[in-house]
């Protein structure tokens, strides 16, 4: 299960929903949900860092979010 999760709410961000995202994750995750601004890694979806891999991934989706929450990155694609 994921510990720790970052979401980026810069502007490309909050285009992907990325409030919304976060407050459905705070909701059911359990664990902290912290909100940050901008990462600089523009583009494709909602920046979200996982604290445990310390990796930036993008959020496309919000049926992306069940998945992360169970601890499932396997559908998450790495930002460069």
């Amino acid at each position: 299960m994921i510990k720790r999760i970052k979401i980026c709410t810069g502007p490309g961000c909050r285009a992907w929903d990325a409030e919304i995202m976060a407050k459905r994750l705070a909701k059911m995750q359990g664990a902290p949900v912290t909100v940050v601004k901008c990462m600089n890694k523009c583009g494709g979806g909602t920046s979200i860092r996982l604290r445990d891999r310390g990796k930036i991934f993008k959020l496309r989706d919000s049926d992306e979010v069940v998945s992360l929450i169970k601890g499932d990155t396997s559908s998450l694609i790495e930002a460069c």
